[in-house]
């Protein structure tokens, strides 16, 4: 069916904050990949939240609000109709941010600010997996993975890839849907717009 979800990843001193925003607690039951509604784990120097069918976790003004605390790395994939991003947030504003958007064809990369230097590798091995299975033509998109793997670059963390050990996490808040996915307007026009996109 393919995965549909949003995740963040903060830093120790956001914790409080992401915790408070949406009044999380810890249940008993645990899972090897994020399997519950809403997920929490401990990463090397990050505290991560993953919600299940869900973009909350890429909400702008949650990231904006978050950021203030401290760094903030954000990802979402909804491999249903092939699209994904991921983020920095530092101090209230976004530092760098890539999405692909597959309706937009299949090279397209939406880029916004200076992105780290991991990207560069992983932006080759793509592009060249993608040249293989046919470019353009392809029936497969490995330009998906492209975001993905460089939030994971920087956490550690892959949504379909063995990981640390999830708690179920209860939330006396609701996860209200994302008004936008930020990064090229992956569910509105908002963010970098279709002119500053990049298609390589």
């Amino acid at each position: 069916m393919g995965f549909s979800l949003s995740w963040v990843a903060v830093a120790p001193s956001v914790e409080k904050a992401l915790v408070e925003r949406f009044g999380l607690t810890e249940r008993d039951e645990t899972a090897e990949l994020a399997e519950f509604d809403l997920n929490g784990a401990r990463l090397p120097g990050w505290y991560l939240l993953v919600a299940d069918h869900s973009d909350a976790l890429v909400d702008e003004q949650l990231l904006k609000d978050l950021s203030k605390h401290g760094r903030v790395i954000a990802a979402m994939v909804e491999e249903h109709v092939m699209c994904s991003s991921a983020e920095e947030w530092s101090n209230g504003e976004r530092v760098w941010g890539l999405s692909h958007l597959s309706d937009a064809g299949i090279l397209h990369l939406g880029v916004e600010g200076a992105l780290p230097e991991a990207y560069h590798a992983i932006h080759q091995k793509q592009f060249d997996e993608q040249e293989k299975a046919g470019g353009k033509k392809a029936d497969v998109d490995h330009i998906i993975d492209i975001p993905l793997d460089l939030a994971a670059a920087i956490t550690g963390y892959r949504h379909d890839m063995e990981g640390p050990t999830f708690n179920e996490m209860e939330a006396a808040h609701e996860l209200a849907a994302a008004e936008q996915r930020p990064i090229d307007g992956v569910s509105s026009n908002r963010g970098l717009d279709k002119r500053s996109s990049t298609s390589y």
